[in-house]
């Protein structure tokens, strides 16, 4: 058996689907809500420890103490301003010694896992837990993209990997050739609300989410899940495509369902070489 897990969680389902998943395996774990993004609710018949996100230390004390030796962190996660964190000690130290070129996405989320392994933890991945997250090349669902499509499909995985190598976003919209969304640090949500008014008239356009170059694939992977498909219908969107092997697909049997049940195609995709514009 593992030894016993950390997890440091965030918003949405998923750092609830790790603890039910520890509970199945047995698996011991300490559980730390991130103050004002994970919801408590979800967390009502589970021991808990919350700590603002400027808390590192005290999480840190606490993991000790629980014995902790592996540390997952889970969850989405809402970027403060640098004037919405209260440091505690330990964290001020570590900033001052970085400075403020860490606020960067992937900066950030690199110096994590680096400061907790220095001190002794194994930082992991969800998919180290929760095996069957991860995404599936090929076609979720019974809806193929057509040649309008696959064309938005290649522009989207171009634009996604070209602005990912500048720590912008995970997310692009594209409608007939033409990027018309971006997301940047708003989120994908967002992203799909802000396109709903910006599409063109004839096929909709489709939702590429895809792993930055660089971005450390422990931490914050492009994830999809019914509230993703809900938003991406209501924008008039007509499909999604996620990077095969390095994005979360939260409950697939039910995003496969409701992809169905609007008439929408999803497709997990490793590399825009599978992807044939000519058909």
């Amino acid at each position: 058996m593992n030894g016993k897990l950390g997890i440091v969680a965030g918003g949405g389902a998923i750092p609830l689907m790790v603890v039910e998943e520890c509970k199945k395996q047995k698996r011991p774990f300490a559980l730390i809500l991130l103050e004002g993004i994970a919801d408590k609710k979800l967390f009502s018949d589970v021991p808990y420890h919350s700590f603002m996100i400027g808390n590192a230390g005290a999480g840190l004390k606490y993991f000790r103490k629980e014995g902790v030796e592996e540390i997952l962190f889970i969850g989405n996660l809402r970027r403060p301003s640098l004037k919405e964190i209260k440091f505690d000690w330990w964290s001020a130290k570590i900033v001052a010694k970085w400075g403020l070129n860490v606020f960067g996405d992937d900066n950030l989320l690199s110096l994590v896992i680096k400061t907790f392994e220095k001190e002794g933890f194994k930082v992991i991945g969800v998919q180290d837990v929760v095996q069957d997250l991860l995404a599936k090349e090929g076609i979720y669902g019974r809806f193929l993209p057509d040649k309008t499509a696959k064309i938005d499909i290649k522009r989207g995985f171009e634009v996604a990997k070209g602005l990912g190598a500048y720590d912008v976003g995970q997310a692009v919209v594209v409608q007939q050739g033409m990027v018309i969304g971006v997301e940047a640090i708003e989120g994908t949500d967002a992203l799909l609300k802000r396109v709903k008014n910006l599409q063109r008239p004839g096929k909709g356009g489709v939702l590429v989410k895809f792993k930055k170059p660089q971005q450390e694939s422990r931490i914050d992977l492009p994830t999809v899940g019914i509230q993703t498909v809900e938003n991406a219908y209501d924008a008039g969107l007509r499909g999604i495509v996620v990077e095969a092997g390095s994005s979360l697909v939260v409950n697939p049997e039910k995003v496969i369902k409701r992809i169905d049940q609007l008439n929408m195609f999803m497709l997990g995709l490793s590399s825009v070489e599978n992807i044939d514009v000519g058909k």
